[in-house]
Order: C-alpha cells, then structure tokens, then sequence
C-alpha cells in the first residue's frame, strides 16, 4: 500500500480540511420546459434514479458507454448536410440552377427523426458510472467488476465505502508541466483493476487543487455524522435525509433558500470558493469551519434568474433543426 500524501503522489487521506462545498444547480430550470421539436426530451434522462435520490447517491462519471458514441454519427451527418444546405444557398443567389428542395427535406427530415430516436436508444444504452451510497455506505459501479461478490438494492456490484481510496496521480504533460488526476478506485487495483476511475477535473490539471475539491466533496458526502452540505445541488433532497432534516428544523433553516438563486449567481459563489483554494496551505494548513449557515453569507438576487426568452427558443430550435441536438 502507498503511504499517505496529501500533496505528493499517493492515497489522499479521507477527511475534509478546506471545507469549502458548493455545487451549483438551477432550481427553477425554465429551459426545461421548452422542449422545442424533441418530444421525448425527458427520456434523455437515463440517470433518473440517482437525480431523483441525490440526498443518498452521489455519480462518479466512469466515461460514457462506447456504444453511445455511435449515437452522435447521425448528429455529425445532420450537420454535414447543413452545411451543404448552407452552401446550396449560397449557390443559389448567383446561380440559374434548379434549387435542391429535395436536400432541405432530406436534412430537415434526418434531424428531426434522429433527433426523437437519440432519446429512445439513449434510455435503453445505461451510462458507465460508479456511484456512492450514503445510507449504505457503499460504493456501486452499473458494469461488472470481475471478482465482486457483494450486490448492493440496485443489484450492481458494490464494496463498503472503507476499501474506496484516492490516489492522487500524475503524469508529464507539456515539457516541464505535470498533470495531477484523482483515481478513484477499491484499495487493492490488482485484485480489482476494473474499478479504477479518473475523477472528472477538466481545469488546469496541472494545479492539484481540483484534485482536493473532489475528492473532499465525495469524503463530505459520505459522513454520516454531518447533515448534507448545505449547497444547491441538495435543496430540493435535504428533507429526505434524516440527519439533515433534523439539522435544518434545530436552525431554523430558511425553506427553499438556494431557490431564487440564479445559475450566475451560484457561479460567482464558486468561484469565490475556488479563489480561496488556490493559496490555501493543503498540506500544512489548519482545518477551515464549514459554512453550515449559507443564509448569514449570501443573499439571493432573484432578479437575476434565468428567463424563458424568444431568442432562447429560436437558438434551440435552429439547433435541433440544423444538427439534430435536442
């Protein structure tokens, strides 16, 4: 086994120094209402039971199922043909040609059904994904794990949330820059190499501290002796969780209180929180308190939630049209 290192190369020790927490979500997602020409847009949805149980799992984005790459060819032809649509227009204004009327059916005709069929094979194709349990406190992966013996409710292969670790690795990338990656995986890789996944950090993988973020917000979620982070992404789940709705009600905790607060706005708390991570001392600096009472630090500005514009629903329907992309 590796020794602990919080800031070399090795297994990240499962507790929350920073304590900083915030994901954010629309709450009042208008978007969603305007499903333009893709009828079955919910379908899309395949992760349903877990969106719909947050306040117990949490989704470790394992890569999309190959067999869903197939899904975007039609997409890629879709546009394609747009493109040669665009140019027949262009052609027309200087040309005595017949126009192609018969290619404005035919890529208009593609999109629109490609468009409805996506949500359709989307639902039956189910996403790679490792998920954590809080109640239980497991870890479960939708694939097959050779080896796993223990079934979680879900009937997928699980192990107790205590042979889970995080290895922060790192690889060269551009000439003189290391890239850090948090892999997640069960504490013995050679008995169980399929369960390995590198975290989702996409930003500046060459400053570690996304790596922390992550894995500290899995650790947070984990706790059973803490209520939930007190976030948007949990607004709508927190009175399903036991502890937390006991939290809440002992601090008269204000009810829906991340609901009037615009995507922007929870954005700029973000980035407020990652501003203060940067210079923060992971190694050696000294255990930060929790924001438990978000309601004494931010106000919300519901004038700045998001409308249900016209320009919104001609982009989106210029895109379905034109692409195939619900």
């Amino acid at each position: 086994m590796q020794k602990n290192n919080y800031f070399g190369v090795g297994i990240m020790p499962k507790k929350t120094k920073f304590n900083r927490f915030f994901e954010y979500r629309s709450i009042k997602n208008i978007y969603h209402e305007f499903k333009g020409l893709c009828f079955l847009y919910d379908w899309l949805d395949t992760n349903k039971l877990y969106e719909n149980q947050r306040e117990k799992y949490k989704l470790v984005p394992c890569g999309n199922n190959p067999i869903k790459a197939i899904l975007f060819g039609p997409m890629a032809i879709g546009a394609v043909l747009s493109l040669l649509l665009l140019i027949a227009c262009v052609v027309a204004t200087y040309s005595e040609e017949p126009f192609p009327w018969w290619l404005v059916i035919f890529t208009f005709s593609w999109n629109l059904f490609f468009l409805n069929l996506l949500p359709i094979t989307a639902r039956y194709i189910p996403d790679r994904v490792m998920y954590l349990d809080r109640q239980n406190q497991t870890v479960g992966f939708t694939f097959e794990i050779p080896g796993c013996e223990q079934r979680d409710d879900l009937g997928n292969c699980c192990f107790k949330w205590e042979e889970i670790v995080c290895r922060l690795t790192s690889k060269m990338g551009a000439p003189g820059v290391m890239n850090y990656f948090p892999e997640i995986s069960h504490i013995d890789q050679d008995k169980y190499p399929k369960t390995i996944v590198t975290g989702s950090v996409v930003e500046l993988s060459a400053n570690p501290v996304h790596c922390y973020l992550l894995w500290e917000c899995y650790v947070r979620f984990m706790d059973l002796s803490k209520p939930l982070p007190d976030v948007p992404v949990y607004e709508q789940h927190r009175h399903s969780d036991p502890i937390t709705a006991e939290f809440d009600k002992k601090n008269n905790r204000p009810s829906d209180f991340w609901v009037d607060f615009s995507i922007e706005q929870q954005i700029e708390i973000r980035d407020e929180i990652l501003e203060d991570a940067f210079p923060y001392d992971w190694l050696k600096g000294r255990e930060q308190e929790e924001v438990i009472k978000p309601w004494q630090h931010w106000k919300a500005e519901p004038e700045r939630i998001e409308q249900l514009t016209w320009k919104y629903k001609v982009k989106r329907l210029l895109i379905q049209l034109f692409i195939g992309f619900p």
